[in-house]
């Protein structure tokens, strides 16, 4: 199997391919990321693996796990085990780990910050910023702030959880902490649980009043918007926007149920699904398009300039910013949809 990669020139309206693998060894994944960066994995034996990245090719390990490209797509790295044992492996280096298992890699919003950490025991050890955090406890994901120079995770205690954010805040406890991600400001936003009763907090400062239920949560890569979807009664669901340009959080109108929660990626809008009765909308802003009983994930466009969603009656039909298109015979909306950049 070769893989060729096709480049589009706009000032000569013409394509050209190149030639990025001839075959010569087993393929056994493949992919391209929303950074631009393709990947391929193989086997050239029957126990080692090799990943060939753009302008790279590594040596062989027993394992490859968690391969993270940065934000900005100028970096990579993953976790490669040989016969000494787990290896960091990046773009620049490699590092042995000495350690039981790998937990997770990931880089800062700006891509500039980098995290890896591995466990041994019930020890998990964290190196980021030139750093080192040792936790033993902890669950769920490891948050890093905008460069880098902050992580947050979530500790528990008995039967509490906190939010931590070493040497800068500690949450009180809860029965349920969801964390979310920091602001631009560096404060960590999150919902607590205690009793039946959530709030959403910025740091120690509750940002919503007591809810019911917390539907689903986003935020921004820089940590400007935040939305969320959350239960207010058994019957009532609305959407929360929390934003820098506002000086305080915006409610949508009332529904039953509110699902698919998307937030632009970078204005302080949302679009979802929310249901009345029989009827499901697509609400995006203020606007309401009605789709009946149908059920349909809407979406932003990569950069946010448009919505599109599909859903299927007698014909399958494919919206883009409410203008309907009637999909041709076996086409449906469960086959991938891709939109030029």
């Amino acid at each position: 199997m070769a893989f060729f990669y096709v480049s589009y020139n706009s000032n000569s309206q013409k394509c050209k391919d190149f030639l990025i693998f001839d075959g010569s060894e087993q393929v056994v994944e493949y992919d391209i990321d929303t950074t631009g960066n393709w990947w391929i994995l193989t086997r050239p034996y029957s126990d080692e693996f090799r990943l060939i990245l753009p302008n790279s090719t590594t040596a062989t390990f027993k394992e490859i796990k968690n391969l993270t490209f940065s934000p900005d797509g100028s970096r990579w790295a993953f976790f490669g085990r040989n016969n000494s044992g787990w290896n960091l492996v990046t773009s620049d280096t490699t590092i042995p780990l000495f350690c039981e298992n790998v937990v997770d890699i990931g880089f800062s919003p700006n891509s500039e910050g980098f995290f890896y950490a591995y466990k041994n025991g019930m020890q998990t050890t964290v190196n980021f910023n030139h750093k080192q955090a040792t936790l033993i406890n902890y669950e769920g994901k490891i948050f890093l702030n905008f460069d880098g120079t902050l992580i947050a995770f979530v500790l528990t205690k008995g039967r509490s959880k906190t939010l931590v954010v070493p040497s800068r805040f500690e949450s009180e406890n809860f029965d349920e902490i969801i964390p979310l991600g920091f602001w631009a400001d560096d404060e960590f936003i999150y919902a607590g649980r205690r009793g039946n009763l959530w709030q959403i907090f910025k740091n120690q400062k509750a940002i919503t009043e007591d809810l019911l239920g917390i539907i689903d949560m986003k935020i921004n890569w820089n940590g400007t918007n935040a939305a969320f979807a959350v239960r207010r009664n058994i019957n009532e669901s609305v959407t929360i926007i929390f934003s820098e340009n506002f000086s305080e959080p915006v409610y949508s109108k009332s529904y039953e149920s509110i699902q698919q929660l998307k937030l632009h990626p970078t204005e302080p809008m949302t679009l979802f699904v929310g249901k009345r009765g029989e009827n499901n909308y697509i609400v995006y802003g203020n606007v309401e398009y009605p789709i009946g009983n149908f059920e349909t994930s809407p979406n932003f466009t990569f950069d946010g300039s448009e919505i599109y969603y599909c859903f299927c009656d007698i014909e399958c039909y494919f919206y883009v910013d409410g203008k309907r298109n009637t999909l041709p015979g076996g086409i449906t909306c469960a086959q991938d949809v891709a939109r030029k950049p």
